[in-house]
């Protein structure tokens, strides 16, 4: 089963924005400790709405790590079907 040209282009674009969501993975948690310790220890002023947008940007952060674990996969995925087709 061959991938058109379009399916081709959309794998090593997905493989090649892995190292995008694990910098974004990253980012979006130390924003949230940051939110966290900003709201709860320096302003002493976290109430539930401080506390739910905390709560969305880990999720977020939670997203890109899916994303990332997934690009890894098609990059493996890419680099196994390319060296398949070296071989022919």
């Amino acid at each position: 089963m061959e991938l058109t040209n379009s399916e081709k282009k959309l794998v090593d674009r997905i493989a090649g924005q892995k190292q995008l969501y694990l910098t974004f993975s990253i980012i979006s948690v130390v924003i949230a400790v940051l939110l966290l310790v900003y709201y709860g220890l320096i302003a002493k002023d976290f109430n539930s709405l401080r506390f739910v947008i905390v709560l969305l940007v880990l999720l977020s952060g939670r997203a890109h790590m899916r994303q990332y674990r997934s690009a890894l996969i098609i990059h493996k995925l890419k680099l196994w079907l390319d060296n398949k087709e070296g071989e022919k």
